[in-house]
């Protein structure tokens, strides 16, 4: 449960807007690869199993054994993972947006890039630790099915 639903309700609120925005502005395959919002969209609408996997791997080989080991830490130590989070997703924003980044279009454009992959994993992030939050902490019991009484 930890595994999968924390990745699938980030993904879920994302597929939900690549949806509602591509009834307004189609997504097509050529629209990938163009540095803007509506490529990004377009690239999770035709990849979203491979980030799913990758996704779930990544819940399952790196977030979960921190946040287990975070239970145990000061909160300084959980302020400093949160911190570390941050950080890191900053660091991939702009390697990523460097990465495919054309020259040509001038540096505000990787600052918009940048600061467009950062919001979106910052999102994603928020999402994933309120769920896996509230799954921890709630306790989800099933109650038996009541038995009829017999005259």
């Amino acid at each position: 449960m930890k595994v999968f639903l924390p990745p699938f309700a980030g993904f879920v609120v994302f597929a939900l807007i690549v949806l509602l925005q591509s009834i307004v502005f189609p997504i097509h395959l050529g629209d990938m690869g163009k540095g803007n919002l509506h490529a990004f969209m377009a690239c999770f609408y035709y990849c979203w199993p491979l980030y799913f996997i990758t996704a779930l791997l990544t819940q399952y080989l790196i977030v979960l054994p921190i946040w287990v080991a975070a239970h145990s830490w000061s909160m300084v130590g959980k302020d400093a993972a949160v911190t570390a989070t941050a950080l890191l997703c900053a660091l991939f924003a702009g390697g990523i947006s460097y990465i495919i980044w054309d020259k040509q279009t001038g540096w505000l454009h990787l600052a918009n890039m940048a600061t467009l992959m950062l919001l979106i994993q910052l999102t994603y992030w928020v999402i994933n630790f309120f769920v896996l939050s509230f799954i921890t902490t709630h306790k989800i019991t099933l109650k038996p099915k009541a038995k009829p009484a017999t005259e």
